[in-house]
């Protein structure tokens, strides 16, 4: 439903590079898109994300909003990461809140019966 917009947030998003240690992220409950969750092939939390596969990420590009923001954002800060530069407070709320907009868009969407489709 906001594939096309939601792209657009990732792609404001600055890359990151991973010490192959770090899974910091990946220790915190998220939230997400329900088509998010679906391009994950779903979601369980049990003390870790269940895509924690060896210490990495086993859905790297298909991570949801939350997961790309971590590491690149001076209010989501990680000592394993490297971002290409880092968004700054400002700059963060600003896609948080447009992700928010969407996310509430397709959570509406669904609850009037209007479900994802692929």
């Amino acid at each position: 439903m906001f594939e096309r917009e939601i792209k657009n947030l990732y792609e404001q998003i600055p890359a990151s590079v991973c010490r192959s240690d770090c899974s910091k992220c990946c220790k915190d409950m998220i939230q997400f898109f329900p088509s998010e969750e679906k391009n994950m092939g779903g979601y369980i939390w049990d003390g870790k994300c269940s895509h924690l596969k060896n210490g990495r990420c086993s859905i790297y590009q298909n991570r949801p909003f939350v997961c790309r923001l971590y590491g690149t954002s001076a209010m989501l800060t990680c000592e394993g990461c490297t971002p290409e530069r880092l968004l700054s407070v400002e700059g963060t709320l600003s896609l948080v809140r447009e992700y928010n907009k969407y996310r509430n868009g397709e959570i509406a969407d669904a609850a009037k019966g209007e479900r994802y489709r692929s």
